[in-house]
């Protein structure tokens, strides 16, 4: 049940809901993220670009159909900060509605057009239960709001609970993620249009670990959807 406008001014009132990069009190017309901030974040516009830098990352590993983020990562930045707290701060609603966002800002370029499915890049078990929640996935959540689009998140599962990827350069990036990701042997994707969704892109090692797995199950096609890029 949606809470009535006049009960939740009362309860913003006392128990504002602050804007994670900002800290400035919402307005009602406002999710998890003041409209000052969001137009402020660097648009990426790689969805417009099918030689994006993204893209580039994937060339001649995996077929990647189309990628996009939503804006740029920088540090520091109001980006990093928004990231952080969606990853590290239980940020998750704010995940889902930078989600949703994007989606609706997506929706008339043709992006979603022959996608059927949403798979978001999973957590190790462990880590999803320190976190508890995994992030990608409330960002999927969001664009499943708008698109309609299902989400699957039970055809990709982390096997190997690999330590953060912050700070280590492609080549060790790739050791690290390139067996991390499994699929359940039966799956068969082939007349899947698979849509990965992450919260950031920096070296393209985890999308790709995640796209080959898939990719082994029906050669489905696969398209990349993240955020932030670091690029």
């Amino acid at each position: 049940m949606k809470t009535p406008p006049l009960l939740k001014d009362f309860i913003d009132l006392f128990f504002p809901r602050l804007c994670p990069v900002c800290q400035r009190a919402l307005n009602r017309n406002e999710e998890n993220i003041c409209t000052t901030c969001l137009h402020r974040l660097p648009r990426t516009g790689y969805h417009l670009d099918p030689l994006s830098p993204m893209a580039q990352l994937f060339l001649g590993k995996v077929p990647i159909e189309k990628c996009a983020a939503f804006f740029f990562f920088s540090t520091p930045s109001d980006a990093r900060q928004l990231i952080h707290h969606i990853k590290y701060h239980g940020g998750k609603q704010c995940g889902f509605t930078l989600g949703k966002i994007y989606a609706n800002e997506l929706l008339h370029s043709g992006f979603f057009d022959d996608i059927n499915a949403l798979v978001p890049v999973p957590l190790h078990p462990e880590k999803l239960r320190r976190r508890g929640y995994n992030q990608s996935e409330w960002i999927a959540r969001g664009i499943e709001q708008v698109t309609g689009i299902e989400v699957y998140t039970e055809w990709l599962y982390h096997s190997q609970n690999t330590k953060s990827q912050t700070g280590k350069n492609i080549y060790e990036r790739w050791l690290d993620t390139r067996t991390a990701y499994e699929t359940d042997s039966e799956l068969d994707l082939s007349d899947k249009h698979i849509l990965l969704v992450d919260d950031v892109v920096t070296t393209g090692a985890t999308l790709l670990a995640c796209a080959q797995a898939l990719y082994l199950h029906g050669k489905p096609r696969i398209s990349c959807l993240t955020l932030a890029a670091v690029l």
